[in-house]
């Protein structure tokens, strides 16, 4: 099964759903998302999130790829597989005006999509064979694989968000990557972290999902610079040259750019 550990190529996409349509929203995300992972798509799989605080009418789902080459299925079926027809145009949702397709549920203009791609230019070897199109972000962390959380074992995901700054993008990476690494060293089995690249998106925003064991987990990581003084010194160190003005790894990003959202699957 491909999730975020394997996958090569992953489509995050989220959707607002109109007040008073949220149930048929979501009624027919759960049908659509359960007929295209019963397809055979180069295993391609299609997993749905809900914020947990916050926007309660925004939607999450991620679709998870070996390689971008593997989207080209999911569209023939869109265009040529009857029961997928049916349900995208089928009159589902109910309003003044009578029965419309299941976009009448969707504010207009909602639908918004990143391209997350595992980060693979950083410190683990290239030399290894991968079975995605770049090597999959479970190699990412020496922690062994059988131990790792991912978006198909946690009952509780969080989607970071972060904006490097230009000149120290570099260091923003690294800086990211050290992070992780030494979570998902300390807190093997409790948090899994894994990093991405967004592609054919906004230069320089980079995606980090942050898989937990549960609530408890995340605010024994939340409490970490507090109780773990290398932890702290991680924090703590000048990442940035002299050069550039120097500064702690942080301080490579955009000041108030980084972003989390706390997301639950979804029963299908």
């Amino acid at each position: 099964m491909l999730h975020s550990g394997n996958a090569g190529f992953i489509i995050s996409r989220y959707a607002h759903f109109k007040p008073g349509h949220e149930q048929e929203g979501l009624n027919f995300v759960g049908e659509v998302l359960k007929h295209m992972n019963k397809a055979d798509l180069n295993g391609m799989t299609f997993f749905f999130f809900q914020k947990a605080f916050g926007d309660q009418a925004k939607h999450h789902w991620f679709i998870n790829m070996k390689s971008p080459l593997d989207y080209a299925a999911s569209l023939e079926m869109v265009d040529h597989d009857e029961t997928t027809r049916v349900l995208l145009e089928d009159g589902v949702v109910s309003d003044d005006g009578g029965f419309g397709s299941w976009g009448s549920a969707v504010e207009q203009g909602s639908i918004t999509e990143h391209i997350l791609v595992p980060q693979h230019g950083l410190d683990y070897s290239h030399d290894e064979e991968h079975e995605a199109w770049v090597p999959e972000a479970w190699r990412q962390t020496a922690v062994p694989r059988e131990e790792q959380l991912n978006s198909a074992n946690a009952p509780l995901m969080v989607h970071r968000v972060a904006y490097a700054r230009y000149p120290t993008r570099k260091e923003a990476r690294y800086y990211a990557f050290a992070w992780q690494n030494y979570v998902n060293e300390h807190l093997r089995g409790k948090v899994t972290a894994y990093l991405y690249e967004e592609t054919f998106g906004a230069m320089d925003r980079l995606h980090m999902l942050i898989h937990l064991a549960s609530y408890e987990a995340w605010e024994e990581l939340r409490n970490l610079p507090h109780r773990d003084p290398e932890f702290r010194k991680l924090l703590e160190r000048q990442m940035i040259s002299p050069e550039k003005g120097g500064g702690t790894g942080a301080q490579a990003f955009v000041p108030g750019g980084v972003t989390d959202t706390l997301l639950v699957p979804r029963q299908l």
